[in-house]
């Protein structure tokens, strides 16, 4: 079996992975992979060329045949930093999804550059800490801190941001000699435009950063209401089984969750606004059902955002 500091692998069917984000790496987001027959798809890159490197690797290990076609589902960094392992493949990904790499890679790469310094200040207080902490678990927390600030940091100095070159608007189909599978924008919702990856044959949808398995999802840059709508549209597809863009695969009921998700969010913004709009979104406890799941600081930020968006 391939081994990654950034990943686990994990058989969804026969010709698919999933690899799964390891909690300490620079992946930070799931990746797939698919044996169409004659060549091998990838569905996203991972947030750092090193672990773009070892999603390479893995694609040549599983399947040794040739990467044809990379996707990416949505412009954010952690799906799309890892291509310029693949700059000789076809990268793929809807127009808008393109323009706003254009705009964005580029400026987060110099803004990051700038800090170099301060990351490195970062880096030799946490070696500090580090070492004259006592308690395991903490130890264990300052340790994961410290990695990611290291994968960051290796990221910085060695990107290369890289964009598709291949771009559709509304679907795409994409024929192997062993299976067929779509690229379907479902416009604005995570982000401006987001793309999933459907195949009919085997009951899966690769479905990004859309479902959020154990996460909060990240509402910031999209749009919840058509976000709604995409759920919807993804539900309809009737799939077996869902890849998300973070946490295990899923059954598809697992839909409805986000979908209450979105709505109690904007349920509680809603009813900020009306009782105190100042109110501090802090004060705020996280419902249950959503108490547990990872990056809880996500659900403050949506908040904010759900609340300024009202206010506009």
């Amino acid at each position: 079996m391939f081994h990654s500091r950034h990943f686990n692998c994990v058989p969804l069917a026969e010709g698919i992975y999933v690899l799964e984000a390891k909690e300490q790496g620079g992946a930070m987001s799931n990746a797939g992979l698919i044996d169409m027959g004659d060549h091998t798809l990838i569905f996203d890159t991972f947030n750092t060329p090193q672990a773009g490197k070892d999603l390479r690797e893995a694609a040549l290990y599983f399947f040794n045949q040739p990467i044809k076609y990379i996707i990416n589902s949505h412009w954010h960094g952690d799906h799309v930093r890892g291509n310029q392992h693949f700059s000789e493949e076809l990268i793929v990904s809807s127009s808008t999804t393109r323009e706003l790499m254009m705009k964005t890679q580029p400026e987060w790469l110099n803004r990051m550059r700038n800090l170099l310094p301060n990351l490195d200040e970062d880096i030799l207080k946490l070696n500090a800490s580090i070492d004259h902490e006592h308690h395991a678990l903490k130890q264990k927390e300052l340790s994961s801190e410290l990695s990611y600030l290291l994968e960051i940091k290796e990221s910085i100095l060695t990107l290369k941001v890289t964009l598709p070159q291949l771009t559709y608007d509304r679907k795409i189909t994409l024929h192997g000699s062993a299976r067929t599978v779509e690229l379907l924008s479902v416009g604005a919702a995570h982000t401006d435009c987001d793309t999933i990856l459907y195949s009919p044959s085997d009951s899966i949808a690769f479905v990004g950063d859309l479902v959020a398995v154990h996460n909060h999802p990240l509402l910031v840059d999209g749009d919840p209401i058509s976000w709604l709508e995409a759920l919807t549209f993804i539900e309809n597809l009737n799939v077996d089984l869902l890849v998300p863009g973070h946490g295990p695969a899923a059954s598809s009921p697992y839909i409805q969750q986000i979908r209450q998700y979105i709505n109690d969010l904007i349920s509680i913004s809603k009813q900020m606004v009306v009782e105190n709009a100042l109110m501090d979104v802090n004060n705020i406890e996280i419902p249950e059902p959503y108490l547990h799941w990872k990056f809880g600081s996500i659900f403050y930020r949506n908040l904010e955002f759900l609340i300024k968006t009202a206010n506009r």
